[in-house]
């Protein structure tokens, strides 16, 4: 059972989580994500899931030659998500 500072803690670092995700998914820059089986994709977040299962990718490119308008990722098949400009959230 955790004590109430473990509480508190887990309750801040929970709400950073969704600062950052709420940021990234506001801000439509591309992301690089990194995959399982070396795949490597981009594209724009859009949306994730409530309970972070999937993601949703706008303009996602991937090693094929066309451009997927939208796609949902599981995010189990995700290792890394990456944006080239830095991401700024609301204190």
């Amino acid at each position: 059972m955790l004590n109430e500072e473990e509480k508190k803690a887990n309750a801040f670092l929970r709400e950073r989580f969704l600062n950052l995700l709420s940021s990234a998914c506001d801000t439509n820059k591309r992301c690089e994500i990194n995959m399982h089986e070396n795949t490597q994709v981009s594209g724009v977040l859009k949306a994730v899931d409530v309970k972070f299962q999937n993601i949703i990718v706008e303009d996602l490119k991937t090693p094929l030659p066309e451009t997927i308008k939208m796609a949902t990722l599981r995010t189990s098949d995700v290792l890394t998500i990456s944006f080239s400009e830095k991401m700024t959230s609301s204190p």
